[in-house]
């Protein structure tokens, strides 16, 4: 597969009003922390999939009911086998395509939404990356310089593409102003990019979800059994939040 890099649009940030507008009606019995337009498509200037990146963020009680407006709001659950303290969600009138270069069914920009918490790693690596860019040039024009020269190459998948980027990141990184401890977690959390880190959601032959345990470096568990997600504490065993799968 190939990436397509455009240049910036002043666009994405009129998409980015209008999907959060679509987000917050679809949100609208769910108490919300932030809606954060994030990734290259937010950062003025530069070159980027043409694909918003947005991070809704809610508190830990709030997390179900949030997966069940965006369930039977026009978005799929789209489970990640590496990112793990987030649920992903896919657009059902956009055909997926990590790639960003097929044209929309509706002609749309494509989007990707992320359910996260407060103290997220994801989260904390989005906005981080996002504060150096706004404001550093020079590291803006030369991570622009390394997307689009990948935009050039093949990919067999699109986790492979963000290993690439991934020394321009580290690079950035190292710019924020990140406290050393928030540095060291999205750091482990980097590097488990594109593993499986304690098995994963099989499919049963009877066609249902098998039931398996995958842990992440925050002490969070994330177990999948049939239809139902159920995240605990790894140290308390306290039940956080259950999620029927959509």
């Amino acid at each position: 597969m190939r990436v397509l890099v455009l240049e910036y649009d002043p666009l994405w940030a009129e998409a980015f009003e209008q999907i959060r507008s679509q987000l917050l009606t679809i949100l609208s019995n769910v108490p919300i922390v932030s809606i954060e337009h994030v990734g290259s498509t937010s950062i003025p200037g530069l070159a980027a999939k043409p694909i918003i990146d947005i991070d809704i963020v809610v508190a830990p009680k709030d997390i179900f009911p949030a997966f069940s407006a965006l369930s039977t709001g026009g978005y799929t659950y789209n489970p990640e086998p590496r990112n793990i303290d987030r649920a992903s969600f896919r657009y059902n009138k956009h055909t997926h395509d990590s790639g960003g270069g097929a044209p929309t069914e509706d002609g749309g920009v494509r989007r990707a939404v992320y359910l996260n918490i407060p103290t997220g790693v994801s989260l904390k690596n989005h906005l981080a990356v996002q504060r150096v860019l706004l404001t550093d040039r020079d590291l803006l024009e030369e991570y622009a310089a390394v997307k689009k020269t990948l935009a050039n190459d093949e990919f067999d998948h699109i986790s492979d593409y963000g290993s690439a980027k991934a020394p321009v990141l580290r690079k950035i990184l190292a710019k924020s102003d990140l406290a050393d401890s928030d540095h060291e977690e999205i750091a482990r959390f980097n590097v488990q990019l594109g593993q499986v880190l304690e098995g994963w959601c099989s499919q049963r032959g009877n066609g249902q979800t098998g039931c398996e345990r995958r842990e992440n470096q925050i002490g969070m568990s994330l177990v999948y059994h049939h239809n139902t997600c159920v995240d605990t504490d790894k140290e308390t065993g306290s039940h956080m939040y259950s999620v029927e799968k959509g």
